[in-house]
This record gives C-alpha cells, structure tokens and sequence, in this order.
C-alpha cells in the first residue's frame, strides 16, 4: 500500500450486505410464513461469511492505518531535521552575510577607489625602482670590494720590494692586481693599467735577489776555515849551518877578490823575484788570529747580504780572498774550492734599485676617489 492510502470499505462486501437486505422485504411480501429449516440454515451460514470477511477487511483497514500513521511519523520526523538544517544554514548565511557586510564597508568606492589603484600603481613604481637601485648598490659594493683589494695588494708589493727586494713576490701580486683591474670593465680603469703595465716589464729586468742562499753558504764557508791548509812553517835544526857562519866559511876559502865581491853584496843586492808578496812565517797562535779574522771577514760579508749592503758584502768578500791567498796553502783542494766559491759570490747581487710604485697607488686612489664622488648633472637645455 502506498503512504497516506485510506482503505474504504470495499464494493463486494456492499454488494454482500446490498442482497441481504433486498431479499428479505420481497420474502416477506410473498411468504408470510415461517421459512423452511434448509432456508434459515443456508441464510445463516451466508450472514457468518458476510461478517468474517468484514473483520479481515477491517483488520486489514487498520493495518494500512497504522502504517500510513508510521510513514507519516517518519516523514514528519525528517521534514522536521531537514527543516532544523534549512534554519541552521540560514543562521550561517546571515552571520557570513553580516561578515561580508563589514568587509565591504572599508572597500573605497568610486572615486576612493580609483585613488587606491592610482596609489597601488605609484608604490609598486617605487618599489621596482628601490630593488633596481638595490641591485646596483650591491653591483658597485663588491666592484668597491674588488678595487679596495687591488689597492691592498699594490701597497704590499710595494713593501715588499722596499724592505726586503724581494721580486718575485712583487711580480705575483702586481699580476694579481692585473687580474683584478682586467675582470672590471670600466674604461676609467686604462690609464691605471697602462702604468700597472709599465712596472711590470720594470720588475722583469730585474734580477732575482737570493739572499738567503747567500748567507747560508757564506755561512758554510766560514765552518771550512778551520780545516784549510796553511802554509808549511819552515823547522830550523840545530846542527843546520846558518847562514853566518856559512858567509864566513866563503869568505874564508875565497881569495882577495872573491873576498871584496862578497863584501859588496852586503850592501847592494840584485833581486831577481820584485814584485812577489813575501809571506811572512807564521806559528800557531799567528795561525790561529788569521783563521779567526777569516771568519769573522765572512760573517760580515753575511750580515751584509741580509741587510742588502752591496759595498760591504763585496769588501769583505774581497778582503777574504786577500787573507784566503796570503796565508793558506793555493795548491791545497780546499783552498782552491773556497777560493772558487768565494769569486762566484762576487758575481751573486745581494741589493737592487727596485722601482718606487707610489705613483701607480696614487692613481688607483685618486681613480676610488672619482667614483665616490657624485658627477654633477649638466642643466638639459629648453
């Protein structure tokens, strides 16, 4: 059965009771007599069915009443939420609505807002310009990086080269610098190269100093002076005819004449060696001064070297050799080693004339000085 269905008494059970009570009016009009027992029985048993179809047709009546009663419960029950969450959305709606509400009354209108999107537009301009000009602050920052570490490195070479000549460490930075000149493409930057240029073909030419080397072989020739030969001193021995007694027995085996030649030769004498160094005969302790004054000749020649005295190193240099000839064996291999080492050194440079790079530092300040200072713009003309 459909929901909300009413059952109404149906038209058999009509037609039933309709034949009944027609049928008893007519017999009673034809018949005034008692009716046969086959008759009443057959009437009863027709009012018993009449009367048990009318009970099953009310309980099923009611039946359909109950259930049509229940879907309407459940339909009324679910018309009731959905109508709970019709309200309960509605309530939701006007507090958003009432939120929206608030929100646009801020919102700039007509005019308003057209000066908002003006001033929006005018502030992203300035924006876009301040990251620009962030960029080239940042760009100019580390080219200022850049220049002020070339400038660092040219006032080391240029200590360098001053305090200790030292050339190869100078040629390396100035190449440096170079570097850092040549990766900044700034055409204010040409006249600082050109002259960057210049003292690094100057520092080219110039020779490269060893100092260190110097001293320490001076220093290990000084340490052989104790094992070189002297010259052999000469042993007189007793029994010897000196040289007296042996002019006396000449002069006694000579005759008159011989006697008067050889009284002439004590006072004029005919030296056939004019010009040889005679070496004076030394003993130990002479021998000892002399290899001591040696080492002391070559420490000065050391210390000459480091502090870069050209004149002293070659003095003493020289004053060794005089010493090294004078009192030392010449044929002697160790003599003649350390003679040869010694006239080598004279040919080593212990000092040079480096070149002053003042004005090249001179240029590169003054060329920091012009990118500080703000060019001033020419009025254009109307």
């Amino acid at each position: 059965m459909t929901k909300g269905m009413r059952v109404e008494p149906s038209e058999a059970n009509n037609k039933t009771e309709q034949p009944q009570t027609a049928v008893k009016p007519e017999a009673a009009k034809a018949e005034p007599s008692k009716p046969s027992p086959a008759t009443s029985r057959k009437s009863a048993g027709n009012g018993g069915g009449g009367r048990g179809v009318s009970w099953l047709a009310l309980l099923v009546a009611a039946a359909a009443l109950g259930l049509s009663g229940w879907q309407w419960q459940q339909a009324r029950q679910q018309q009731q939420a959905q109508l709970a969450l019709l309200e309960q959305q509605s309530s939701q709606f006007d507090s958003a609505s009432a939120r929206l509400d608030q929100r646009l009354e801020g919102v700039p209108q007509g005019r308003d807002w057209d000066a908002a999107q003006r001033l929006i537009a005018e502030m992203q301009r300035g924006q876009q310009a301040l990251v620009e000009r962030l960029n080239v602050l940042q760009g100019d920052g580390r080219e200022e990086w850049k220049l002020a570490e070339a400038q660092y490195l040219l006032r080391l070479a240029s200590l360098r080269l001053l305090a200790v000549q030292d050339v190869t460490a100078a040629r390396e930075l100035l190449e440096t610098v170079d570097g850092i000149l040549k990766s900044m493409p700034d055409s204010g930057l040409y006249g600082v190269r050109e002259q960057l240029a210049r003292y690094q073909t100057e520092l080219e030419s110039l020779p490269e100093l060893d100092r260190a080397g110097v001293f320490l072989r001076l220093g290990a020739l000084r340490d052989q002076v104790e094992t070189l030969a002297a010259l052999p001193v000469p042993e007189f021995d007793p029994d010897e005819v000196s040289t007296e007694e042996e002019y006396a027995d000449r002069l006694q085996r000579r005759d008159r004449w011989d006697r008067v030649l050889m009284r002439l030769e004590r006072y004029v004498r005919v030296d056939f060696q004019r010009g040889k160094v005679i070496t004076p005969l030394l003993d130990d302790a002479e021998l000892q001064r002399v290899r001591r004054t040696l080492q002391l000749t070559l420490e000065q020649a050391q210390w000459a070297a480091l502090r870069g005295e050209e004149q002293v190193y070659q003095a003493s240099l020289t004053q060794a050799e005089k010493l090294l000839t004078q009192y030392f064996e010449l044929e002697n291999p160790k003599v003649q080693a350390m003679q040869t080492q010694l006239q080598a050194l004279h040919e080593r440079a212990v000092s040079l004339s480096p070149p002053d790079l003042a004005p090249l530092q001179q240029s590169l300040a003054n060329y920091l000085q012009s990118r500080k200072t703000p060019q001033v713009e020419e009025p254009a003309d109307e």
